[in-house]
């Protein structure tokens, strides 16, 4: 029986090293270079008295200097795909004529809703696989369907058998279920003769979703108050759940215990064993109980 092998997502922008041109900046390295340049060019001046005008002079121009290179720094930053965002992210998109979604239209009350940075960062990174000299692969697949429908969150694409390919679908709002008509909608921009590699046989399917719920007992000492510690923990645990909300991602009781662990937090002890998916499923905190026990 061959297991289906899930095709390897794009790399992962935070493992990249510090991108050397962004320089670290010291205000007192710089004020103490100037201090440094002036004495070589008058050896006489005395650089010990702090009210001495030319001193002040030196100050000032440390601190333009430093906001000098931190507007550098921005600029650096600005045309980089990992630390880009908002319009300079965009520009970054339309590079690969890939241009920010409307998760929601604009209504007479209220602005429309745009895809995040998150999102549109995940959709440029994925852009050159679908260019056809790429020959559309599992990211090529992934990107396609992304730009189909705003409505899609995440996407896997799992190779079945030799010239099979499945495109699984999870969307954005609720427990992630797709509809029909996205499904549909992926498919036929998938079928046509730009939409998939000639070898494969391409099908597109929605994520079974898997709900779960669990039950957190936190163990605090008495002084914290119990209310504000719950609430925090239960937001850190809702906020590592939503982010395990993917097509075949496990959701690690060991993991639920730590984000749990806030301060205040002795112990966080979790009721049920870990989440596993499959490749076609998808794991959905239906509900989360938090339960606060106080020690002596």
């Amino acid at each position: 029986m061959l297991v289906p092998a899930i095709i390897s997502p794009a790399l992962d922008l935070s493992r990249l090293p510090a991108p050397a041109a962004v320089q670290v900046l010291s205000y007192e390295q710089i004020r103490a270079a100037l201090i440094a340049a002036m004495q070589a060019r008058l050896p006489t001046f005395d650089a010990t008295v702090a009210s001495d005008p030319v001193i002040k002079l030196l100050e000032i121009s440390a601190y333009r200097e430093m906001l000098l290179r931190a507007s550098v720094n921005d600029c650096v930053r600005a045309v980089l795909l990992p630390f880009a965002t908002g319009p300079d992210l965009d520009q970054l998109g339309a590079f690969y004529s890939v241009a920010r979604l409307t998760i929601a239209p604009a209504t007479d009350r209220t602005p429309a809703v745009m895809e995040s940075d998150a999102d549109l960062r995940v959709r440029i990174q994925l852009a050159p696989e679908t260019l056809a000299a790429a020959g559309l692969t599992g990211g090529g697949y992934r990107a396609t369907a992304l730009r189909v429908a705003s409505s899609i969150r995440d996407v896997a694409v799992i190779k079945r058998t030799a010239g099979h390919v499945d495109v699984v679908l999870l969307g954005r709002d609720g427990d992630g279920t797709v509809a029909a008509p996205v499904v549909q909608s992926v498919y036929q921009a998938l079928a046509g003769d730009d939409g998939a590699q000639l070898t494969d046989i391409v099908s597109v399917r929605a994520a079974a979703i898997l709900p779960y719920t669990r039950t957190v007992r936190l163990r605090i000492r008495r002084g914290p108050d119990p209310a504000v510690v719950a609430t925090t923990a239960e937001t850190a645990i809702r906020a590592y759940c939503a982010d395990r909300h993917r097509v075949g991602q496990p959701v690690y009781a060991q993991m639920i215990e730590s984000a749990g662990s806030v301060g205040g937090v002795e112990q966080a002890i979790v009721d049920g064993p870990d989440v596993v998916p499959g490749p076609y499923a998808a794991p959905y905190l239906a509900s989360l109980t938090i339960a606060v026990e106080i020690s002596a």
